[in-house]
């Protein structure tokens, strides 16, 4: 097992600069807890390679990697345009039609091919990342007029955003059904659904995975990720709904004002936090270590700013998958993060309205308890108790040994803060006690005179036992 006693984990997207088993050994042994697949680029072969090095290289170095497959989503596209580009100036206006695929009678042809219904006279779409900003002057037929604000140069399939609209595009593409089809047969933890808009995207996503699961099969948990402006609305619908969360700040940054943007992540991770499920900050967080061997002192900020605000796990993105220095990438986020978790910036305060159910409580006490230094970690399983994942909502400072009946449900829950899941089959609560820790102690987790905290759940799910090994 890794040395690393981060408790904030750290997601890799998996690509070009790491799909080497040998790589990915160092990543993992580096620090790396989590793979995310990108399904935006490459094949389904490829895809399955990539998660085949994944589960050599983590049984390798004798660790749970969770697996997440990113659906792509309705990326709203500009269609086929001149080689050389168009140029669009400051002040004029520009023709975008959804009848059409490429650029003809000075018209930009759009991928979405609804969106002239959609769109209304004076709001803003913007291109390229936000880089080219346009305003609606008129919608006739099909053909979508508007006025350039902030020009510059567009070519081919460059991306649109549209923070003053409420597009009726569906988050589910049908790419995205074939990805979910083959992510479940691969066997991914999870599946991260993109552009979410509603709590019903949500449920659309849910009913097509059980479509797909085999009896006996764990299916996979659906992570929504925050990147409409729609979604920052109906957060707390959309939650309820998710088993999971990411932040990404990407294309979040571009459909409300980017400087909202950090204060929406503190707003999102706490009501995740105190909801109990898992939330991932995602983005640029070591952008420019995609080229140089060291990050910016913004970048490190940036990294141990989201361990502050208490998320579960921080994301590298181009810097593993495509960048130069994929490992050296991991090793500086776990420095980041090791220092920043000893800090007392990131400590919990209670906040006693968030205490609401017998959850709570029980999170509450495993807190105190912690404070109090009369326990020194937490052994819940999810057979006994399928609420005992987020009893360390409060992040107490200690582990939180995670019993599962199957290694795919070990590798769902080794997303969380601070969570260290072990195997246990056949559960019982009269001999759950005496066989985890014999296995705990086997796989050298817990020490002689360690004190655990015990979760059973059922009719003891409102307190908890203290066992000393």
């Amino acid at each position: 097992m890794s040395g690393r006693t981060n408790r904030t984990k750290i997601v890799c997207t998996i690509g070009p600069s790491c799909e080497k088993e040998a790589t990915l050994k160092a990543m993992m042994r580096a620090g790396m807890d989590v793979a995310r697949l990108n399904f935006s680029h490459g094949t389904h072969v490829g895809h399955s390679r990539l998660l085949r090095n994944v589960r050599r290289a983590s049984d390798s170095v004798h660790k749970f990697v969770t697996v997440i497959g990113d659906l792509q989503g309705p990326k709203i596209r500009l269609g086929e345009l001149p080689s050389e580009g168009i140029v669009l100036k400051n002040g004029e206006t520009q023709i975008f039609s959804t009848a059409i695929d490429l650029y003809k009678n000075l018209k930009i042809p759009v991928t979405y091919k609804k969106l002239h219904k959609d769109v209304k006279i004076g709001q803003r779409f913007l291109i390229d990342d936000g880089l080219i900003e346009m305003k609606i002057t008129k919608v006739v037929g099909q053909d979508i007029h508007a006025e350039v604000t902030n020009g510059g140069i567009v070519t081919s399939h460059k991306g649109m955003n549209f923070p003053d609209s409420k597009l009726s595009v569906s988050s589910l593409t049908k790419k995205d059904k074939e990805d979910v089809a083959f992510a479940v047969q691969i066997g991914v933890e999870w599946i991260a659904l993109s552009f979410v808009k509603s709590s019903g995207d949500v449920r659309s996503l849910k009913q097509l995975i059980k479509k797909f699961v085999q009896a006996g099969q764990v299916a996979p948990r659906v992570l929504v990720k925050i990147e409409k402006h729609e979604a920052i609305e109906a957060f707390d619908e959309i939650l309820n709904e998710a088993d999971g969360v990411m932040i990404a700040r990407g294309d979040l940054g571009i459909e409300i004002p980017a400087e909202e943007v950090p204060i929406r992540q503190k707003e999102l991770i706490e009501k995740c936090r105190v909801s109990g499920k898992p939330v991932i900050v995602a983005t640029q967080m070591l952008d420019s270590m995609i080229r140089n061997p060291s990050p910016t002192r913004a970048e490190v900020s940036d990294v141990a700013n989201a361990v502050f605000d208490h998320t579960d796990a921080v994301m590298l993105s181009g810097e593993s998958a495509t960048g130069k220095f994929p490992i050296q990438a991991v090793k500086t986020m776990s420095k980041i993060v090791q220092e920043a978790e000893v800090s007392r910036f990131d400590d919990v305060v209670f906040d006693p309205p968030a205490v609401k159910d017998l959850i709570g409580s029980v999170a509450q006490a495993v807190k105190l308890a912690t404070t109090q230094q009369t326990i020194d970690g937490i052994i819940v399983s999810i057979e006994l108790a399928n609420w005992s994942e987020s009893v360390n909502r409060f992040h107490a400072e200690i582990p939180l040994f995670i019993a599962c009946s199957n290694p795919k449900l070990a590798r769902q829950t080794a997303l969380r803060w601070g969570s260290e899941p072990f195997v246990l089959k056949n559960v019982k609560e009269k001999t759950f006690v005496s066989r985890a820790l014999r296995v705990l102690q086997d796989l050298k987790k817990i020490r002689k005179g360690m004190r655990l905290a015990v979760v059973l759940g059922g009719r003891h799910g409102e307190a908890f036992d203290v066992v000393t090994v």
